[in-house]
């Protein structure tokens, strides 16, 4: 197999050993891989600090286009949690 150490922290053999042990999270290598099991963009947020709103770090799967990305929030600790976009009114409110 062939890896892009940009993403591993040690060699590949650890980093599939350590992955195999129950209860083990993905992180940069698993969101890369999902961009191309779903045929779709992936996109990370984080916010920082003072921002109202979180930023985008990472993009995964950009040649799948960018319209209608899963979004994923970063929490800087090793932690992603799904992200829903919120709904915009296109009704006036009476």
């Amino acid at each position: 197999l062939r890896c892009d150490d940009r993403f591993l922290e040690g060699n590949f053999e650890s980093y599939v050993r350590k992955m195999r042990k129950p209860h083990a999270w993905g992180g940069e290598p698993e969101l890369l891989m999902c961009s191309h099991v779903l045929g779709m963009p992936i996109t990370v947020h984080m916010y920082t600090k003072g921002a109202d709103n979180p930023r985008i770090i990472a993009e995964y799967g950009q040649e799948y286009g960018k319209d209608n990305p899963v979004r994923v929030l970063y929490d800087g600790y090793g932690h992603y949690d799904a992200l829903q976009p919120s709904l915009v009114r296109t009704q006036p409110r009476l």
